[in-house]
Order: structure tokens, then C-alpha cells, then sequence
């Protein structure tokens, strides 16, 4: 074939772009931006191991192989660890499409000025979601722009919290001027104004900006097109996701299509119970199974216990000797598609992010969306930014709204007891609750040497009979605020990025 080609260096490109022959018109506009999303659906990343810091909290426990998910949720993170330092590339991976994106999409000569600026609004909140991750995880990150893919300059020290924090605000700012509020069928599941108001609410709790927090979730809370899903579970099951609920402000966007390619994040598959076509890592504990009140109907959408089964979920296990107790009694070698103990370290699985198809073939539902910003949230953001400017029973309206949807009864004069007891069950599994135990250990609201002291217990139930699967851990301050920086990073740099302090 070469031998035919007189001048191999004069012919045209065919399987590869230049950023002069990619940046060319309104449909690479659309397709890098989607190429930004994608990187969402990354395992290594949001799409699934971005949950092993929650793994931290007293509300999981990690189970399955991983012995560097265990290390970091034991509160023993090293800098050699393989998931902290998957989750810089990707996080950074995101952070560059989106530079792309903000660099070249002003050149682009002619496109609709509603998609150009849609397009610029989507790379900006995307951008700043990735840093604002960062922060959480490591705290100081080198910031890297579209000033640096125009100087090609990209080996940059650690800017301080605050300077992250400022580039995420700064971000989601021109997001809000931006994006839509909303878009039709063809288009749901790209970020929206309400998801930019949203992150943003969430930042400024972060920096104890209470005023702006209420501010800007207010905003989101009184906009009819995110309103709260009618019936919680609305946001976890497949098909009502995306058409009766305005709730999810972010969501990876996962679709059960043959077409759809790898954009079906693995969530399902690492929460689901192994007997099931799952992996099952992340169980919870007692304890947090134990915050629910009686009558929550979060309780049954949160969790799956010993004797439950799941919709479509059609494949059989034998029950074994050590498995036939309680309702399993006197049953052994029968098959049965509920849930059993030998299932699970704790007896209890998420159950959020598992479906199963109606078809009835057994398998897992990749259709399932992965909520990642959700009203409620912003209903409880704003809630304790009240609380803490103004006192108890400031938050009350904002906490009754998510309490009355659950079952429950008002409650009146809330303190911030009260809102986090909310925050947990309202979002349990949802990857919030230790960013919020860290914030407020450093604010002095909770005692994180309590908290970790206690041991994460298994279900009272036999055969677990309440066993200890995490003895109590040593929380380190300041230390353990912040994962070390990955020291394939720090070498990558020659020495230019530092490590965090302590490690």
C-alpha cells in the first residue's frame, strides 16, 4: 500500500483531527461537549470509584478485593495508593476537554448563538464540578485554564483552597448566564442554570458564605422546573428518572441502548450484590440503617436487607445452611430470588443504583440514571445556611419539604441535629455524607474522633450478630481533611507539585 502512495506526507488526514481541521463548525461544537460528559461514565472516576471516600464515613463499609479502597476507607490513604491517583487523571482529564472546549468554541466562525452559548455554559460547569471534586479530595490542585492550552503550559504548582474555590465560583457563575433553565426530550440530561445555582449553593456552604448559599439555592428551590420528584424513589427507577421527575439537577445520563457504547456508567455493578450480577463493594452499616425512623420511605429505597427482593430481579440462589435463618428457616437447598444472608458482610446492600431489566433476562438495568445533584439536596443546603445565620427553626420549611415526601411527620425548631440526621438519610449512598462529617469536624458541629471511634457494625440479625467489621479508627488532624497527592503526580512533575502536608 505504501508503495502506491508517491507523496505519503501530502495526503489528508482520515482517522485523526488537528484543532484545525476538528474546530470547524456548530456539530464539533456538540460533539466535544458531549466528549466532556463522557468522561463521567469513567469507572475510575464519578462512574464509580469516586464513591471509595465515602467509604470513610460510618454509614459503608467496603468490601469486595480492593485493598486500597479498604486502606482509604480504614482512614490508612497513602500516596502509592492506585485509586487516589486514578482519580487525578480523570478528574484532570475532564478539566481539559472542557478547556478545549472554552478555547475553541468563541473561534468557531458560524453556528446558532442559543447552541454556542449553551455549549460555553456546559464546558464551564463541567470544569468547575471537576475542581470543585478536587478540592474536596485534595485540597490544593494545580488550576489549569484555557490560558494554558494557549501557552501550552501545563506543569503548574498547587494554587491554594481558596484560589480553587474561587476559579470553581468564578466558573459556575458565567455557567448561570449561560445555560437554559431546561431543554427538551432530545437534549434532557445536559446541565441546566438550576445545576449551576446548585453546585454553586453548595460551594458557598462549603466556605460558611451562608447568605450566598441560601441565595442561590432559594433560587433553585423556587423554579418550578427543578421541583422535588413527587415519590423519592421517582429518582432512583428507570424510565421515571427522565420523564416525571425535574429532580436531578446532574446525573450521569446512562443509557440501556446497543448503541450507546460505553456510556452506561458501572455504579450498578459495584453496588449490586455479587449473586446478581453485581460486585458488591459498598455495604452499609448498622448504624445507618439505624437512623431511619419507622415509616421513612426512604428506608426501602436506601436499602436492601436479608429477605428483600428487587423488581425483575430473576436470578435464583440456593439458600445454604449458614443462609436459613428467620424467614429462610427450614429452606435449605431451595432457590430463591430474595436476598440472603451469605449475600452481603453487613446484610444490607445500597439499593439506589440497582435495577434490573423488565424483560425478565436477569440482567441489569443500564438505563438507571446517576443522580449526582439532586433538589433535595439544595432544600438541605439551605435549611443549615439558615439554621447557622439565623438559629433553630430557620430551616424548617426547606427540611418538612423532603420530611413530609418521605412519610413523616413536620417537625418544628430544627437545629442542626436535626438537619443532619436529614442530610444522612435523604442522601444516603449519594457520596455526601463524609464531605459533610469533614466540614463540620473543622466547623466544630460534630467530633469526628466520636464518630470513627465507634466500630461499624454488621446486622444484629443472624448470622452476623451485630460483628464488628471495622474496629474503631484514629481520625488525624489536620491530615485526614485531605487525601495525599498521588505520588506518581508529584514524580510526573519533577518535584513542581508538593505533597500535602503530614503525608
Amino acid at each position: 500500500m505504501e508503495s502506491c502512495i508517491k507523496k505519503p506526507l501530502d495526503q489528508k488526514p482520515t482517522g485523526s483531527y488537528t484543532t484545525a481541521t476538528y474546530w470547524r463548525n456548530q456539530n464539533d461544537v456538540i460533539a466535544n461537549v458531549l466528549g466532556i460528559y463522557n468522561v463521567l461514565y469513567v469507572e475510575d472516576w464519578v462512574g464509580h470509584a469516586l464513591y471509595t471516600y465515602d467509604d470513610q464515613s460510618d454509614d459503608i463499609y467496603v468490601a469486595g478485593d480492593h485493598s486500597d479502597f479498604q486502606a482509604v476507607g480504614n482512614l490508612n490513604a497513602d500516596p502509592s495508593l492506585q485509586v487516589i491517583y486514578y482519580t487525578w487523571p480523570f478528574a484532570y482529564e475532564q478539566i481539559g476537554r472542557a478547556n478545549n472546549a472554552i478555547f475553541y468554541i468563541p473561534k468557531v466562525p458560524v453556528m446558532d448563538d442559543a447552541i454556542r452559548s449553551r455549549s460555553m455554559g456546559e464546558a464551564y460547569f463541567l470544569r468547575a464540578y471537576a475542581y470543585f471534586l478536587l478540592s474536596q479530595i485534595y485540597g490544593e490542585v494545580p488550576i489549569i485554564t484555557e490560558a494554558n492550552v494557549q501557552a501550552s503550559n501545563y506543569n503548574v504548582p498547587k494554587a491554594t483552597l481558596d484560589q480553587v474555590r474561587a476559579q470553581v465560583e468564578s466558573d459556575l457563575l458565567k455557567a448561570i448566564n449561560l445555560l437554559p433553565e431546561t431543554y427538551d426530550a432530545a437534549d434532557k440530561g445536559r446541565v441546566s442554570k438550576g445545576a449551576a445555582e446548585g453546585l454553586l449553593s453548595k460551594l458557598y456552604l462549603f466556605e460558611d458564605d451562608f447568605a450566598k448559599s441560601i441565595q442561590y439555592g432559594t433560587a433553585v428551590i423556587n423554579d418550578a422546573n427543578y421541583s422535588l420528584a413527587p415519590n423519592y424513589d421517582d429518582n432512583f427507577t428507570p424510565g421515571i428518572q427522565q420523564t416525571t421527575s425535574n429532580e436531578l439537577l446532574f446525573a450521569v445520563w446512562n443509557q440501556n441502548s446497543e448503541i450507546s457504547g460505553s456510556l452506561q456508567s458501572p455504579m450498578a455493578i459495584y453496588f449490586s450484590p455479587r449473586p446478581w450480577q453485581g460486585w458488591g463493594f459498598h455495604h452499609p452499616t448498622q448504624n445507618f440503617v439505624d437512623e431511619f425512623e419507622t415509616g421513612d420511605k426512604r428506608e426501602k429505597t436506601t436499602v436492601l436487607a436479608v429477605g428483600d427482593s428487587i423488581p425483575y430481579q430473576t436470578n435464583l440462589s440456593v439458600i445454604s445452611p449458614e443462609d436459613a435463618v428467620q424467614m429462610f428457616t427450614g429452606k435449605a437447598g431451595q432457590s430463591t430470588g430474595r436476598m440472603l444472608p451469605s449475600m452481603s458482610t453487613t446484610g444490607y446492600y445500597i439499593r439506589k443504583y440497582t435495577a434490573y431489566m423488565p424483560s425478565g433476562d436477569g440482567n441489569l438495568n443500564f438505563d438507571l440514571k446517576q443522580p449526582l445533584l439532586r433538589t433535595a439536596e439544595i432544600y438541605l443546603i439551605v435549611a443549615e445556611a439558615k439554621i447557622r445565620q439565623s438559629g433553630a427553626g430557620s430551616g424548617d420549611a426547606e427540611i418538612n419539604a423532603v420530611r413530609v415526601r418521605a412519610g413523616l411527620e413536620p417537625v418544628a425548631g430544627a437545629g442542626m441535629k436535626q438537619l443532619i440526621h436529614e442530610k444522612r438519610v435523604e442522601l444516603g449512598g449519594e457520596n455526601v455524607r463524609w464531605q459533610d462529617l469533614l466540614r463540620w469536624d473543622k466547623d466544630q458541629i460534630v467530633n469526628l474522633d466520636t464518630i470513627v471511634g465507634k466500630p461499624k457494625k454488621a446486622s444484629p440479625l443472624p448470622p452476623y450478630n451485630g460483628a464488628v467489621i471495622v474496629p474503631a479508627r484514629t481520625f488525624q488532624r489536620p491530615k485526614d481533611y485531605f487525601m495525599p497527592i498521588p505520588q506518581k503526580i508529584i514524580d510526573e512533575s519533577k518535584g513542581v507539585i508538593k505533597q500535602n502536608p503530614n503525608y
